[in-house]
């Protein structure tokens, strides 16, 4: 693994300089730190091109998405290249100082509770079971149909199906749930799906546990997670008193609207 410090401006996305201008391999990915919002928190896998992730200073706490960024990929073995000015990496280092990705408790910009959502038929598979699995788990244990995972659509790096991935409430999560069913990204909040459940889990209890990863973009758990240790509550449609046909925008705001008055936690 090594670090490569590079202008911010740096465009060569398809020919590693670093390797004679060869394509990049998987071991290779780059993180660029925007000066405006154009492009924050964006990450691109691009067949033929180095994986990256794109933030921008504009984004509350992206000193802390920098850090957590590079210590997450260096334990993955990767080759970083850094488009970050060294004012701006040295300002990150200090206010990051000694804290981990894996840090075991919430910062205070981190929510309270981690959302994970997913089918009906895999919430039914779930609930029997009793834990939420990586895509990569449930595929060495012969548990899936598909061949790959809805994330590979969606530019994730491989090393992310190692993970189960959460929100803190949006309604991003429901777009993959309304892609896979649709087998094409959808990205329409309102275009009609079949919505099937959202978990919602003590972060707190994640973090102190020791569960939590966080790579400067997601908040994730490795491998597998307990439901009854961490669950506070779960959504389906027909707790929400709504069709299973509706779409991701109803969904979403009905179940945290719902949970917030239960729970009195803000999603």
């Amino acid at each position: 693994m090594n670090i490569y410090y590079v202008d911010p401006s740096f465009t060569e996305v398809r020919d590693n300089p670093y390797r004679n201008n060869l394509p990049y391999t998987d071991d290779w990915i780059m993180l660029k730190l925007l000066e405006t919002s154009k492009g924050f928190n964006l990450l691109q896998y691009l067949e033929g091109e180095v994986s990256r992730l794109i933030i921008s200073k504009e984004g509350a706490d992206w000193e802390y998405q920098l850090f957590d960024f590079i210590q997450y990929h260096s334990s993955y073995n990767k080759n970083i290249l850094l488009a970050v000015d060294k004012k701006d990496l040295d300002t990150a280092q200090h206010i990051y100082g000694n804290h981990s990705y894996k840090d075991r408790f919430l910062r205070p910009y981190e929510g309270k509770v981690l959302i994970h959502t997913t089918s009906k038929e895999n919430y039914n598979a779930i609930m029997q079971d009793g834990y939420l699995k990586s895509w990569n788990r449930l595929n060495r244990h012969s548990q899936l149909t598909e061949k790959a995972p809805i994330g590979q659509v969606f530019g994730d790096p491989p090393d992310y199906s190692d993970y189960i991935m959460f929100t803190n409430g949006g309604l991003g999560a429901e777009r993959v749930v309304a892609s896979r069913q649709k087998g094409k990204i959808d990205l329409n909040f309102d275009s009609p799906y079949m919505a099937g459940a959202r978990f919602y889990f003590d972060a707190d209890k994640i973090a102190k546990d020791g569960l939590l990863v966080r790579d400067g973009r997601h908040l994730k758990v490795r491998d597998s997670l307990s439901i009854n240790s961490y669950i506070l509550w779960i959504a389906t449609p027909d707790i929400l008193g709504i069709s299973e046909e509706t779409t991701p925008r109803i969904f979403t705001e009905k179940a945290n609207t719902m949970f917030e008055k239960e729970f009195g936690i803000s999603v």
